[in-house]
Order: C-alpha cells, then sequence, then structure tokens
C-alpha cells in the first residue's frame, strides 16, 4: 500500500499544499471527478492492483518525496 496521505501530510508541513484531487487529475486527466475520486480512494486504501510507475513519479513530483517512503521502505 501507498503512503499517499501520509506524503500529502509531509508535503503540507514544508508549506507545499497538495490535493488529492490535484494528483488525481493528474494521474487520470480523461476521467470524469467522480472517477478520479473513486481511482483516489482505492489507491489510497491498497485496493489498486497495477500501479503504473508513471504515477509514483507524478505523486513524488507533486509531494516532495521519494519512492522509497511512498513504499513505506524509508522515512525520509
Amino acid at each position: 500500500m501507498m503512503r499517499i496521505e501520509q506524503a500529502i501530510a509531509r508535503a503540507k508541513e514544508q508549506g507545499n499544499k497538495v490535493l488529492k484531487k490535484d494528483i488525481a487529475a493528474r494521474l487520470w486527466p480523461n476521467s470524469t471527478d467522480a472517477g478520479r475520486q473513486v481511482c483516489m480512494t482505492n489507491l489510497c486504501a491498497g485496493k489498486t492492483t497495477r500501479i503504473d510507475p508513471e504515477w509514483v513519479a507524478v505523486i513524488c513530483e507533486m509531494t516532495g518525496c521519494s519512492a522509497d517512503f511512498l513504499f513505506g521502505l524509508s522515512n525520509e
């Protein structure tokens, strides 16, 4: 399971306001708002069966964290 909510919280602590809806808009640009919300909820809850490597890059870029942090391999 990806630690997206923790990454967003860390970004906020560093003065970078990142919203889940903004991340979802970058990950699924061709989906409806409702579709994006469902996809993001599933991704945060660990219910997504496939994680695209590009998604990891986008989330890391937007939150300022590393892929290792997202996947719980480090706390940095």
